[in-house]
């Protein structure tokens, strides 16, 4: 059995949070299940309410903590999950770390760290705690709204930049932006973590992803075409790069769960 409940933030939280989501498996088969992490342009703080234990287990990264804060993913990884299994996460928008932390987005790429170097240890008890997930939610976006005041500024070119569609002519808006191209990639990765072409590889991908998700397509080779990939081969060896899977394979794969840039199969 699963379970996976979406929850929008508060107003006064929305240039930040994208929404808050919890997660409950109880499988009785007793096998670990695998979670498919592919390139992400969303940040997480991913907060496990099994009494203070962890069930992630990943060779992929050196830690895995019961409480983190999970950066932008620029390649695919594998974490295993125990068959018993409960949540509660946020999804922030790319630039949501460096607003709420003053961390360059650079030094959380690829990372998962320990929640308790950001958060106070009483507040991540108290959500671990709680017994119903709209409690923790709740908890958990008291502590958010608290550090409002603290919030950093992000530059509105890149927040706008991060917004766009993948094809927008990157010269043209450097020209509205009224900036150097050197200046901008230094920006962007501060705030981001990803260089501003890079970005826009996983923004496609992403589009890629949901669009062969929901079955919004008529063929691989239409599907390439559209999103501007050279030819079908190029969307099949970049998607493999943020993926570790082909467009074919993902389409054979029976998910019991998908966010963002995860797949959970058993």
């Amino acid at each position: 059995m699963s379970s996976q409940l979406i929850y929008q933030p508060h107003a006064a939280l929305k240039s930040i949070v994208r929404y808050y989501w919890s997660l409950d498996i109880h499988l009785s088969s007793g096998s670990m299940l695998n979670i498919h992490v592919m390139a992400d342009r969303f940040p997480r703080i991913v907060i496990q309410c099994l009494n203070g234990k962890n069930a992630l287990h990943s060779a992929h990264y050196k830690n895995v903590f019961a409480a983190s804060l999970k950066g932008i993913v620029s390649k695919p990884a594998l974490v295993h999950m125990e068959p018993t299994y409960s949540h509660v996460a946020v999804s922030l928008f790319p630039h949501g770390i460096k607003a709420l932390f003053g961390i360059d987005g650079y030094e959380t790429t690829d990372a998962v760290l320990d929640l308790h170097h950001f958060f106070p240890r009483d507040v991540i008890e108290q959500i671990m705690e709680a017994r119903q997930n709209h409690a923790r939610v709740s908890l958990l976006e008291a502590y958010l709204l608290k550090r409002l005041s603290a919030m950093k500024t992000i530059d509105w070119r890149i927040v706008n930049f991060s917004q766009l569609c993948p094809s927008t002519h990157y010269g043209s808006q450097l020209k509205y932006y009224q900036i150097s191209e050197r200046q901008f990639e230094r920006k962007f990765l501060q705030s981001i973590g990803f260089t501003p072409s890079y970005y826009k590889r996983v923004l496609r991908f992403e589009n890629a992803l949901n669009r062969l998700q929901h079955s919004h397509y008529k063929s691989l080779a239409t599907l390439a075409y559209e999103l501007g990939y050279a030819d079908q081969s190029h969307f099949n060896r970049e998607f493999k790069q943020f993926s570790n899977l082909t467009p074919l394979e993902l389409l054979t794969r029976n998910g019991l769960v998908n966010e963002s840039g995860s797949l959970l199969a058993e």
